[in-house]
C-alpha cells in the first residue's frame, strides 16, 4: 500500500491476442485502470537496452489501453518484453504512489 492506503497497481494475467509474421500481440491485464499521470511515466520510463531485431530494439514502447498493456512483440522476445514490462510498472508505481487511481 501507498502513503494513501492504495494498493499499487499489478499486473495480474497476460494473453496473447494474434501473430503478425514473427511478432505476436501480447496483452497484460492490470487489475485497475491507471489515471493519465501512471499511463505516462509508464509510457516513458527508462528501463534496460533491448536486445534482438533492430526495429524492435529501437521501437517503441508498450501502450497502455484502459486497464491492459498492449505491445507487438518478437516472438523470440516474450521474457524480455516481460521484463521490461514489469520494470516500467515498477516505475510508475513509485512515481505515482500517493495519486488517485481508478481500481477495478
Amino acid at each position: 500500500m501507498d502513503a494513501r492506503g492504495q494498493a499499487p497497481i499489478a499486473v495480474v494475467g497476460r494473453t496473447t491476442a494474434r501473430e503478425i509474421g514473427e511478432r505476436v500481440e501480447v496483452e497484460w491485464q492490470l487489475d485497475g485502470t491507471p489515471d493519465l499521470e501512471w499511463t505516462e511515466v509508464f509510457q516513458f520510463a527508462e528501463v534496460e537496452e533491448r536486445r534482438g531485431p533492430v526495429d524492435w530494439t529501437r521501437g517503441g514502447g508498450p501502450d497502455v489501453v484502459g486497464g491492459t498493456v498492449r505491445w507487438f512483440v518478437p516472438t523470440s522476445s516474450l521474457d524480455d518484453a516481460d521484463a521490461e514490462v514489469a520494470r516500467r510498472l515498477e516505475v510508475a508505481n513509485q512515481r505515482c504512489a500517493g495519486t488517485d487511481r481508478a481500481r477495478g
